[in-house]
């Protein structure tokens, strides 16, 4: 049987940023466990302001976010921030480590991944 929990959920999300510039207007989105999606739009559509609200970089100023029936609240961001990881568009923003395998590897390993798992975790 299957985890009738959504992988992600987003209700009703909408973010201004401190300059008053609303850019997201309550955004609805659910994601089941395996299901893959493209964000598609112009620059200034909201997409990278939306996808950083899936781990706590950014809080909604109104609805919600869910990720594993987890809430996106600061006391569930080592969890949530443990499942959802970020790679930005441009590598001068992103990576740190010699190799894009090397910079994938490196939050496993800090969470003491090791081994034939962190290997498979990276590929």
């Amino acid at each position: 049987m299957s985890d009738p929990t959504p992988t992600l959920q987003v209700r009703e999300v909408a973010f201004a940023y401190p300059d008053g510039t609303q850019v997201l207007f309550g955004v609805d989105l659910t994601l089941a466990r395996g299901e893959r999606v493209a964000l598609l739009g112009p620059n200034g559509a909201g997409k990278t302001t939306l996808v950083l609200h899936l781990n706590g970089i950014l809080t909604a100023g109104h609805g919600d976010v869910t990720v594993a029936g987890l809430r996106v609240l600061p006391e569930n961001l080592r969890e949530i921030r443990r499942r959802v990881g970020i790679v930005f568009q441009d590598p001068d923003d992103q990576l740190f480590m010699p190799t894009v395998a090397d910079d994938v590897a490196f939050g496993p390993a800090n969470l003491g991944v090791t081994g034939t798992e962190l290997d498979r975790r990276v590929v």
